[in-house]
């Protein structure tokens, strides 16, 4: 081994050393704010819970391997339980060089009750290709009468007339002005996430959405789809 591969070799090691060491750092600030935080709201703080990784079905859960669940956030919200977190999975793919590059996903859960199971409707913002490139594919959408909705969210139901009794211009409206997240029904779980790590702050401003969201469905889809009178489930 010649001097200047030592040399490259020490350096690497040191790189590693402090990106693992600033890594290290980071996550228990992190931990830190978000136990604190905790405390503040009154909710429960967990550093990790990678069971509840499993728990749900449909985007960001389900793919992927080594899923991991971090700063769990759980309690009450205006009534409603709420649980909050950072969840995680990796991907493999080729390096073009006959290695494997791990890449690992993140996002920023937040999850809340419903006094009732409903049918599944996903609220998602169009992606790069668009609405109309993804339904020449076959991958179409719920259409509603106001083009900007269309243009720019993606409404995915199992139940068509569920769709559009939930999608109303009222909640048009409402997602216009601060639909920032994708959302899901999904049985009594409304969850709501985004990519990337969440502060506090985006934990509140996403767990008041999913509280708009709730409150914008009409009583008689309650009654109609879940058998319950939201006046006293609240």
């Amino acid at each position: 081994m010649t001097s200047s591969m030592a040399v490259m070799i020490v350096v690497g090691l040191l790189v590693v050393g402090v990106v693992s060491y600033l890594s290290h750092v980071l996550a228990k600030k992190r931990r830190e704010e978000f136990a604190a935080f905790a405390a503040q709201l009154g909710f429960s703080y967990q550093p990790q819970n990678h069971l509840l990784a499993g728990q749900w079905a449909g985007t960001p859960f389900g793919t992927g391997n080594n899923r991991r669940v971090r700063n769990v956030l759980a309690g009450a919200y205006q009534g409603r339980q709420i649980v909050a977190f950072d969840y995680s999975y990796q991907t493999q793919s080729s390096n073009g060089r006959g290695g494997r590059r791990t890449t690992t996903h993140k996002f920023g859960v937040v999850v809340m009750q419903l006094p009732g199971a409903l049918p599944r409707l996903e609220v998602t913002h169009e992606g790069i290709f668009g609405g109309a490139v993804m339904n020449a594919l076959g991958f179409a959408d719920l259409q509603f009468e106001s083009e900007q909705f269309n243009r720019t969210f993606r409404v995915e139901a199992d139940d068509q007339r569920f769709g559009h009794a939930v999608i109303h211009p009222q909640m048009m409206e409402m997602l216009l002005s601060r639909g920032e997240i994708g959302w899901r029904f999904e049985g009594n779980s409304l969850i709501g996430w985004d990519s990337g790590a969440h502060s506090p702050v985006e934990v509140m401003n996403r767990l008041q959405l999913l509280q708009l969201v709730s409150d914008h469905i009409p009583p008689y889809v309650w009654r109609d789809y879940a058998g319950i009178d939201p006046r006293v489930s609240g």
